[in-house]
């Protein structure tokens, strides 16, 4: 039994085999195509290069055309218009002429007689009046006292507050030294409060010198001065005045 087992199956191991080396064949044989048409692409002949041929442009240059004359522009002729017909001239109307009227006379009135008037009866003479006295003469009333004029009233003298008296309690302001290194300079005009008694209760800029380091430095040093009071009259009274401030390298 065992032999005939191994038998059945010797031709089908057989079959097998033949059809794998088939295979085997057929892709060694792909294999050597491929490698032959690389080859052959690979040492193909090289095919000629034309040379680009150069373009060859024809310039032709085309005169001008030359310039037509302008005809010139006739304005169309106005229409004629035709004359407007004048009205015939009238003639004046005659006036009518008036029959003249005959003058009437007028007959002549006889004017009546006068008749004669009694004569008038002679009146009785009447006394004449007696003279009137004449009237006493009426004193004129007394004329009122007229009061004196008043006179108008003295004009006090107004004398402004002054700082240049006390120059000596008034020393310059100092010179920043910022400002000096810097160059700056200027004049500062300060509107100074004056009281009563000669010190200053307010200041203010009034012109700027540009730069404000100068005029603070103008502000403090006008705070402790002292001014002689403006006055009307005798009398010390508050008022304002303008002060100066020079700030110049120089000096």
């Amino acid at each position: 039994m065992q032999s005939f087992k191994t038998q059945e199956n010797a031709p089908g191991t057989q079959h097998g085999e033949e059809s794998s080396r088939r295979q085997w064949i057929c892709v060694f044989l792909v294999i050597l195509l491929l490698h032959a048409a690389l080859f052959a692409y690979l040492h193909r002949p090289d095919e000629p290069e034309t040379p680009a041929k150069p373009l060859v442009m024809d310039v032709a240059l085309i005169a001008a055309p030359a310039p037509q004359p302008v005809k010139p522009v006739v304005p169309p002729t106005p229409p004629v218009v035709p004359p407007k017909p004048q009205p015939a001239p009238v003639k004046p109307k005659k006036a009518p002429v008036m029959p003249k009227k005959t003058p009437v006379v007028p007959k002549p009135v006889r004017a009546p007689t006068p008749t004669p008037e009694p004569a008038p009866a002679a009146k009785p003479e009447t006394a004449a009046p007696a003279p009137t006295p004449p009237a006493a003469p009426v004193a004129a009333p007394p004329r009122p006292a007229v009061a004196p004029a008043a006179q108008p009233p003295k004009t006090e003298t107004f004398t402004e507050a002054n700082y240049k008296a006390n120059y000596k309690s008034n020393p310059k302001p100092e010179y920043p030294r910022i400002a000096k290194s810097r160059g700056w300079q200027g004049k500062v005009l300060l509107r100074v409060q004056v009281t009563a008694d000669g010190h200053s209760a307010g200041i203010s800029v009034q012109q700027s010198s540009g730069h404000e380091m100068l005029d603070e430095a103008a502000i403090e040093a006008v705070k402790h001065w002292t001014f002689i009071p403006a006055k009307r009259g005798d009398t010390p009274v508050a008022s304002t005045v303008t002060v100066p401030m020079q700030f110049t390298l120089n000096e």
